[in-house]
């Protein structure tokens, strides 16, 4: 007789499948300014790369916001497509969609009106506000195409096209860094040319990014009628922004960390500290927006689980992530640790007294990569899995609550070297806050969580999973003897698997079967090609069918 186990080979595969997506459109609005400074960096010195740098706190605010509303929309997308409900998720689509349109045009509104303000504000330092300026115009003008393409990018993916949503990421980077270079050589526009060249970038993505809502696997809708509704559409703000204010805060917070420590910085090691500075934030850039990335994996597959109860994919998703994470950062601190001073040209030559001070610099943040990991991961898990206070108060915590005391603490005591301690210290100060909440929680549970997953104990009479080529017969007969009476729910769960099974042989199925008000709940989850429920003709006929990220979702009620 086939045994009946559950496996994460589903979960595992759409997790992979969604982690390089997810990272590229983390990096979306971060890496153009990584590649930006590399170019820069190399074409026209280290000034004009310290510039780009000085500008991270704007970068971040608008980062900040793509969180907000790009998570925060493809969190409850999925959450309402576990749960199939195919109109809260055109409702939340629109609603994200009216109030970044409204937004991006009030950020570059009040960004042209006081953009001298601004930079004076980034930089004390003549040399660098030059070049800022020169910069900054075009980057404000591309505004609404920073924003509104990589929060669109997060719904698509949430739509079951991963692939598509990082190849619109490759287009405007590719694009980007070959019009940084047409820019800055032959046209001899400076540092002004690699800004308007994210912009151009970002616009030929957007229009390509806008085919996606007339292809046939598109199921998100515009729906006016939250518009129309002042009731309906204060609700789904509320809704967006107590989902994704965690993630956005975290990324708002260190808008004011940033401005905290280029000030010290600048204070303390002047142009050749800002410059050590910009190079140690182009890699904490780049780890930064790789771990958000890997950790935003997880937030529509975990959302769409929980919508669904399923605490044992939840489980197997967030197991993968933790591992994928664990070395990746690992692998990269290591990179920094033996090889700092490669790394560092990477952004342009340097002179020696500016090596002396970006090695060390290198080496000590690099440190603080693992504990970054492990704190975004528990950060968007909290929000993936609805605890909106806990995923705010690691937000909070490790965006501001840690790291100006430290940073304020260790350079009285270490000077330069101590404002590079202060993400270590910071970091890990958050594993200590996450494991505090966790222990507490548990303990006040009454016996409800058992683990740091703080799930409810699975419900479920049966659990396993099946690949698409296993016997039908085999599959009644075992279902039959694991449930009590269960003769009925064996009968249903082989008629539905038969037929969901015989649209692609080469697919896995999980299957759980669980009793409400005296009746069977069958979910079954199936990744291989679209079925069409009107080919159905079983005994058993009340379900509901969607695709959720790509995946055959059915529920079955017997």
């Amino acid at each position: 007789m086939i045994e009946l186990k559950r496996n994460g080979n589903i979960i595992n595969k759409k997790y992979l499948e969604y982690f390089l997506p997810t990272v590229l459109v983390a990096l979306a609005n971060n890496i153009a300014i990584m590649v930006d400074s590399i170019i820069v960096g190399n074409m026209l010195g280290s000034v004009s790369m310290a510039a780009i740098s000085v500008l991270a706190p704007v970068n971040q605010l608008y980062f900040s916001t793509t969180i907000l509303f790009g998570i925060g929309a493809s969190t409850l997308i999925s959450f309402a497509k576990g749960k199939n409900d195919k109109e809260a998720a055109d409702t939340t689509f629109t609603t994200a969609t009216i109030l970044l349109v409204i937004l991006s045009a009030a950020f570059m509104i009040a960004q042209l009106v006081f953009v001298n303000n601004i930079a004076e504000l980034l930089t004390p330092i003549e040399a660098l506000r030059s070049e800022l300026l020169k910069y900054y115009i075009p980057f404000i003008i591309g505004t609404p195409f920073a924003l509104l393409l990589p929060s669109a990018v997060h719904c698509i993916r949430s739509d079951g096209r991963p692939k598509f949503a990082s190849n619109l990421i490759i287009i405007s980077n590719v694009i980007n860094l070959v019009m940084d270079i047409v820019l800055m050589g032959p046209f001899k526009m400076g540092i002004a040319g690699s800004a308007i060249a994210t912009v151009i970038g970002n616009v030929i993505a957007f229009c390509i990014m806008l085919t996606h809502f007339k292809n046939k696997k598109n199921t998100l809708h515009f729906d006016l009628s939250a518009a129309l509704s002042p009731k309906k559409l204060r609700s789904e703000c509320v809704s967006l922004f107590t989902t994704g204010i965690s993630g956005a805060l975290g990324a708002m917070l260190i808008i004011v960390t940033t401005l905290y420590m280029n000030t010290a910085i600048q204070n303390a090691g002047g142009q050749e500290g800002m410059v050590s500075m910009s190079v140690v934030s182009n890699c904490q850039i780049f780890i930064s927006a790789f771990v958000t990335g890997a950790s935003q994996t997880l937030t529509p597959i975990v959302s769409a689980l929980f919508g669904e109860r399923d605490t044992a994919g939840i489980k197997y998703a967030m197991k993968r992530a933790t591992l994928l994470l664990l070395i990746a950062a690992a692998a990269i601190t290591l990179v920094i640790e033996i090889i700092p001073a490669p790394v560092a040209r990477l952004f342009g030559e340097k002179t020696p007294s500016e090596m002396a001070m970006i090695v060390p610099a290198l080496r000590i943040s690099a440190l603080s990569f693992i504990g970054m990991s492990m704190s975004f991961l528990f950060m968007y898990y909290f929000t993936a899995t609805q605890r909106k206070a806990m995923s705010l108060t690691v937000s909070i915590v490790n965006g501001i609550v840690l790291t100006i005391p430290f940073a304020y603490i260790l350079s009285r005591l270490f000077g330069i070297t101590g404002l590079w301690i202060t993400s270590c210290a910071a970091q890990y100060g958050t594993w200590i806050v996450i494991a505090a909440m966790i222990i507490i929680t548990i303990a006040k549970s009454n016996g409800r969580y058992s683990d740091m997953f703080l799930l409810d104990k699975a419900d479920e009479l049966l659990s396993f999973s099946v690949r698409s080529d296993a016997d039908v017969s085999e599959i009644k007969l075992a279902v039959a003897d694991k449930i009590t009476d269960g003769d009925k729910a064996a009968e249903a769960v082989s008629e539905l698997f038969a037929f969901v099974s015989g649209n692609d042989k080469s697919a896995e199925n999980d299957i759980r079967i669980g009793r409400e008000d005296g009746t069977y709940v069958i979910m079954l989850r199936n990744n291989g090609a679209e079925i069409d429920e009107s080919n159905f003709s079983g005994k058993y006929k009340s379900f509901e069918h969607s695709v959720v990220l790509g995946m055959n979702q059915i529920k079955e009620i017997i």
